[in-house]
């Protein structure tokens, strides 16, 4: 159905017209009001907003030429139909000059007016497609400037650079990061931060490559950086008001004079989150506040974890359990806990390139990731995978593993003559003391009974090739205990150490 209303000085005439169009066969035209002259029609028009205007030229107060007038000058567009007597010709002229869609002289017929009314619909089928068309080149525009923004801000310069003369002149901006986990944030966003007022323009541009974070924009084209602040600050504020309860992190970058500048915006932005401890729901941070973060172990323990792992990919569990399980949510920041898990990755991802095995950036989101996790149970997971994946990439790609009994026997061998433990052993070659002892198990070697005889054959060497004491010989091989040594060597030969000296020499 289309609206229509009629202004006609003539009540008379207001509804005679009404009935012409009534009575078109399958009318598709609703009255929608009537109004005496053209000041009450005005009235009508803004009350009602119908689709078609029906007017005379001829009228009390304010008359059709000052009707029409008005309608320009208010930027309305409906089409208007006029109707008239022949020998109003001035009043016609005006109403051609004014553009309107149709004329109608008195008396009219229903076919007249019928005429007419499809004239005005068809200029209003053609406005239509025409705001449609126009509205669709604008979202094409809008999409492509969008996509032009989010490849600066992510660093993907390959899709096209956004220079400041694409965009204006003048290029004063900050960026709001918003990470969130809000149905449909980033449609709220959009239709909340369409105009910025008094000369702040706004963009917000989704995050293609990570769905729970989209950016903000704020730009102008003078130097006001506090204001843009204060801009920053209050969408944000919108957005909280908006997700009362939900989770939503949002941090406002420094000011920048290029939009070259909002990759490592958005990285400082991302860093800032490492500010939080683990599963903080609500935020407003500055990247100005960014701070170095601190190791949780030192490169001694990672060292040893990951020599374990790489000993035994069947170690990846334990070790990774010690790794997260003293790792306190409550008292470390994420920002502390990717440091130490960067730590980790890198001594990991070096040896997988030593190997040729491909790695992946997997703390590329990390801040983002795993900032509402109230404990370290997924990134555990998804970090522990990662790891025994790698381990299990480069046991593939090798023909044999590495031995580790020879690892230990030569550690054995080079400190026998010490005090040593199995712990002692395990710590050298990054394992654990039953590892050692199973490896020894598998080759039926007992660990004392080995130390032992080789501290036995080196001491029959001495007792051979030099002439030092007994006592000496005892405390070299690593007996503090003289007569200990005598019983064990009696035991094993089946000579005391005088008695094998004097039968060899």
């Amino acid at each position: 159905m289309y609206s229509y209303i009629v202004i006609d000085d003539e009540a008379i005439i207001r509804k005679g017209l009404i009935k012409k169009i009534n009575d078109i066969p399958d009318s598709p035209y609703l009255c929608a009001g009537e109004a005496e002259n053209g000041k009450k029609g005005l009235e009508l028009v803004g009350a009602l907003n119908p689709d078609i205007i029906i007017t005379d030229m001829k009228m009390n107060k304010m008359d059709g030429v000052e009707f029409l007038e008005s309608l320009r000058n208010s930027r309305l567009d409906q089409p208007v139909i006029v109707i008239s007597s022949f020998k109003d010709f001035e009043y016609m002229h005006k109403a051609i000059e004014s553009r309107v869609i149709g004329y109608v002289l008195k008396p009219f017929s229903s076919e007249e007016i019928e005429e007419q009314l499809k004239k005005a619909v068809r200029e209003i089928e053609e406005r239509s497609q025409m705001r449609s068309i126009e509205e669709k080149i604008q979202m094409v525009e809008a999409e492509e400037k969008n996509q032009r923004l989010q490849a600066a801000i992510l660093g993907n310069f390959d899709q096209g650079i956004l220079t400041e003369e694409r965009l204006q002149e003048h290029f004063f901006a900050r960026l709001v990061s918003v990470n969130h986990r809000c149905r449909g944030a980033y449609e709220t966003a959009c239709m909340l931060f369409q105009d910025m007022s008094k000369g702040v323009k706004c963009t917000v541009i989704r995050n293609s490559l990570l769905k729970s974070q989209f950016f903000i924009l704020l730009y102008t084209d003078k130097e006001r950086d506090g204001y843009l602040r204060l801009k920053a600050e209050h969408a944000a504020e919108r957005l909280f008001e908006k997700y009362e309860g939900g989770k939503m992190v949002c941090v406002i970058s420094r000011g920048t004079r290029s939009i070259r500048k909002l990759n490592s915006l958005r990285k400082d932005n991302d860093k800032v989150l490492g500010e939080l401890y683990a599963g903080h729901y609500r935020n407003l941070l500055y990247s100005e506040t960014a701070e170095n973060f601190r190791m949780i172990y030192s490169q001694e323990c990672i060292d040893r974890w990951f020599r374990r792992m790489q000993h035994d990919v069947r170690e990846v569990p334990a070790v990774m359990e010690s790794f997260f399980g003293n790792m306190d949510v409550s008292q470390f920041k994420l920002g502390d806990i990717k440091k130490t898990c960067a730590c980790m990755i890198k001594k990991i991802d070096n040896y997988a390139e030593e190997k040729n095995v491909e790695t992946d950036d997997i703390l590329r989101y990390f801040d983002t990731r795993y900032i509402y996790d109230d404990d370290l149970g997924r990134m555990s997971r998804e970090i522990s995978g990662y790891i025994s994946l790698i381990f299990q990439s480069v046991r593939g790609q090798e023909k044999e593993e590495p031995d580790l009994f020879e690892e230990i026997n030569r550690y054995i061998r080079e400190n026998y003559n010490k005090k040593i433990t199995l712990s002692m052993i395990a710590d050298s070659v990054y394992t654990t003391p039953s590892m050692c002892r199973n490896i020894l198990k598998e080759r039926q070697i007992s660990f004392n009974e080995y130390v032992t005889r080789l501290r036995i054959e080196h001491a029959k060497q001495l007792l051979e090739e030099s002439g030092s004491s007994i006592e000496s010989i005892a405390r070299e091989i690593g007996y503090t205990n003289p007569k200990y040594f005598f019983k064990v060597f009696k035991k094993m030969v089946g000579e005391t150490p005088q008695e094998y000296r004097k039968n060899r020499r």
